[in-house]
């Protein structure tokens, strides 16, 4: 408009009023008409290259489809059927639809790709994207919560008779492990500082608890990554549950879990090893770690299938958590349809022993009593089999 102005001015003095308006007239018609020819390009452009996307998916495999989706095209025309009906302020763009929100964000969560190339490869904006992601996480652990759960009855039972018949430890409902998850300085707590470790970056904790299969029964990531392992159990509601009620919790079951969580009769952790440990506490000690992988083999395989973990450049730790549920979720559900080898966890900085801390302690009565039982069971089910 201001070029057209300044053509209009040069020429004011060669024409008179009406001749002036009849050119202001004509050139803001020509200007509409090459606006709506510009959209209906750009539209036509980005159909065309939504169409070859489309072409593209659907020629891919189950297998391919779920190296870059990590969901089976069913489990992700489901997904798609569930959170259509929800509210997508994010999707502002004409032609783009649910269906193509959910592969952007599968594939986003899935690749450390920059979010600039992933809004190219999708044709959308990066703003979008980002956007979208962060949509997608309220919406998913919103409506989806229901897939990480606490096991009981008959669940329960079966994670217990799980790791009894691959581990060989009894009255095992549930396995603990941690790792760090790396965020911006925080901008949404008080002190962005308490989340900074002493490299100098900053970080969450995940916290998680497994059934037998691997499946997250459990998953926190809002504390930061220095708090030691048994500060983190306390803030939880498992933490809590344990302290006010186990046995509903429970109901005569155990969790497992390292050296860092404290010794309780409901919490079992391997034997201190001073270089004296006993045969049957060294088997004890032996048939907890093969627990403890299920775990870290999990959180090991999350963090392998959703890379975007490892740079979700957040600066708040409400959207990271979510964007963390939201894959432990989408984890839940790669499980249904895979069975996942146990995988070593990448090395995590590892806290000091609960025991060994100031206000560390051995362990209740009941723990050490209750772990010491289950060390001679275990004893004597090894000279049988002999």
């Amino acid at each position: 408009m201001a070029l057209e102005t300044c053509i209009a001015f040069l020429l004011a003095d060669s024409y008179d009023a009406e001749d002036f308006l009849y050119f202001k007239k004509n050139a803001t018609r020509r200007k509409a008409r090459m606006k709506l020819k510009t959209k209906q390009s750009d539209n036509l452009k980005r159909e065309e290259e939504r169409e070859v996307f489309n072409t593209v998916l659907q020629s891919l495999t189950i297998s391919e489809f779920k190296s870059h989706f990590q969901l089976t095209p069913t489990q992700t025309e489901e997904l798609v059927r569930l959170l259509a009906p929800c509210k997508w302020t994010a999707i502002r763009q004409e032609g783009w639809t649910v269906w193509h929100a959910v592969l952007a964000t599968l594939w986003a969560l899935s690749t450390q790709e920059s979010y600039h190339s992933v809004a190219n490869r999708f044709h959308i904006t990066e703003s979008l994207i980002c956007d979208q992601l962060d949509e997608f996480c309220i919406i998913i652990t919103s409506n989806l919560a229901n897939e990480i759960h606490w096991p009981q009855g008959e669940e329960a039972e079966m994670s217990v008779l799980g790791f009894f018949s691959t581990v060989g430890l009894p009255d095992t409902l549930c396995v603990a492990g941690t790792c760090f998850i790396p965020i911006e300085k925080p901008t949404d707590v008080p002190d962005p500082e308490v989340y900074r470790d002493a490299e100098g970056l900053y970080s969450i904790k995940l916290m998680a608890f497994c059934n037998h299969k691997g499946r997250f029964t459990y998953v926190t990531a809002e504390h930061p990554s220095n708090w030691h392992n048994s500060r983190v159990l306390l803030a939880t509601e498992i933490g809590k549950a344990l302290q006010e009620d186990p046995v509903a919790l429970l109901h005569g079951k155990h969790i497992i879990g390292d050296s860092t969580f404290p010794l309780s009769e409901h919490f079992l952790t391997p034997f201190p090893d001073y270089g004296t440990v006993g045969q049957k506490k060294v088997c004890y000690n032996q048939k907890v770690q093969s627990s403890l992988a299920v775990v870290q083999g999990s959180i090991h395989n999350l963090r392998s299938r959703f890379q975007r973990l490892r740079c979700l450049q957040k600066q708040s730790i409400c959207q990271t958590s979510l964007a963390v549920k939201a894959c432990c979720i989408l984890y839940n559900m790669f499980l249904e349809t895979n069975n996942v080898p146990v995988d070593c966890m990448e090395d995590d900085i590892t806290p000091e022993p609960f025991h060994e801390l100031p206000y560390g302690h051995s362990g209740s009565l009941g723990g050490i009593s209750k772990r010491q039982d289950i060390a001679a069971l275990l004893g004597r089910t090894t000279k049988k089999r002999k």
